[in-house]
């Protein structure tokens, strides 16, 4: 049961990783295409597997355990997906495709004799054991050789380049995932170990072996199982927690994002008529695209606004702030948020520009802008800027012009 509804669970992870590669070409690469093509062999092949799915593949050729041979196959060819992958890693670009090519036509040949050694070999019913029951049958002893030595080549190269990959690693999500990857690969190496004896063991005269190292076997299997699910697992669940952090970063701005981009439509990157279709995108928060698009649409009003920001104003948020005791970052956001909210009044209410006032420049980066933003937004609506735009109010019926366009900002 719980191999069903993880293929499953897997396969739709797949097909969301195929449309994001689609709708975003500038993502697509030779190792990405790879990573999902292990995915989706793997679950396959696990799904393969399955009671149900087994016996009724069985049912409908009329071939015995062929859903055994297509599940291996599929594991070989996840397998040359991972090598590929690796491929694309360590290799330089002008020889990766001729490296890659070599990997798919030793893959086929493997699978080509695994398939003539099947049908060419009765085996017997699949019940748990199928390996240690078959070993006395020599195709089936030449079939397991070749799986679990492609397997084995695999673990190889996994051990052998993966760990530098992992120790370079900055995103701790991606460094624990590959270093779950190298466990899969070790571990792999016990599974296919003693698949390989196994395989050869009647050969050998050792009749007693197979069924003996049937608990290493499901052993290593288990442990492999293991590592495998965790290092596609944790990745997903790391990048799923940064999206999810985005997406609330996105909706904690959206009320100062919403009340500057009001007055000024043309700022905006999107249509009214998308605007539903952004505010989805906004809670997903694919990529960087909602909250950075947000972030820089921002940062265009206060351009726009730069000639409305006052020196006076400043000095008055400055003194409002100290009276409030507030004090660090969080005062000087509260003098930025009063500067741009009584400078977006000046403007809408149609005040002469004055051109004299400035704000901080922001962040280093976008995370640190984003942050500093998600500061300023907090204290928008906070009471400096709130007895500031007071006092602008009171002043502006006594001394400036009247006002000949736009709407009030909202308190």
């Amino acid at each position: 049961m719980f191999a069903r509804y993880f293929s499953a669970a897997l396969l739709l992870g797949v097909v969301t990783a195929a449309v994001d590669l689609w709708r975003n070409p500038s993502r697509r690469s030779g190792a990405r295409v790879s990573r999902m093509l292990t995915v989706a062999l793997g679950a396959a092949a696990m799904l393969l597997l399955t009671p149900d799915v087994y016996g009724a593949i069985d049912r409908s050729s009329g071939v015995d355990n062929l859903a055994r041979l297509l599940s291996n196959s599929t594991t070989v060819a996840a397998c040359a997906a991972i090598q590929i992958m690796i491929l694309y890693w360590v290799t330089p670009p002008a020889r990766v495709g001729r490296a890659v090519l070599v990997r798919l036509a030793v893959l086929a040949g493997a699978v080509a004799a695994m398939a003539v050694a099947f049908a060419v070999t009765p085996t017997a019913e699949n019940n748990g054991n199928w390996q240690a029951d078959n070993t006395a049958r020599h195709g089936i002893s030449v079939y397991l050789a070749i799986y679990f030595g492609y397997l084995a080549w695999t673990a190889v190269q996994i051990i052998q380049f993966v760990p530098r990959y992992a120790r370079l690693a900055h995103l701790v999500h991606i460094k624990i995932g590959l270093w779950f990857f190298v466990a899969f690969g070790w571990t792999g190496m016990i599974y296919n170990g003693t698949g390989l004896i196994t395989a050869v063991a009647d050969d050998l005269g050792a009749t007693g072996l197979p069924a003996a190292l049937v608990p290493v076997y499901l052993t290593g299997l288990g442990l492999s199982i293991v590592s495998l699910i965790l290092s596609v697992v944790v990745p997903i669940l790391g990048i799923a927690w940064v999206k999810s952090h985005r997406a609330y970063q996105c909706c904690r701005l959206r009320p100062f994002w919403a009340a500057l981009t009001g007055a000024h439509p043309e700022i905006l990157l999107e249509t009214p008529a998308r605007r539903f279709a952004y505010n989805i995108g906004c809670i997903f928060a694919r990529e960087h695209q909602a909250l950075y698009r947000r972030t820089t649409e921002i940062r265009d009003v206060y351009l726009s606004l730069r000639p409305w920001m006052d020196a006076g104003v400043q000095a008055a948020a400055e003194r409002q702030a100290d009276a409030a005791g507030l004090s660090g970052r969080r005062r000087a956001a509260a003098v930025e948020a009063a500067v741009v909210k009584a400078a977006l009044h000046a403007k809408v209410s149609g005040y002469a520009p004055t051109g004299t006032g400035d704000v901080q420049p922001g962040g280093e980066d976008m995370p640190s802008e984003v942050a500093w933003l998600l500061r300023v937004a907090a204290e928008f609506s906070g009471p400096v800027a709130a007895q500031v735009l007071d006092g602008l109010r009171r002043d502006g019926t006594a001394d400036r012009p009247t006002p000949t366009q736009g709407q009030e900002l909202p308190a």
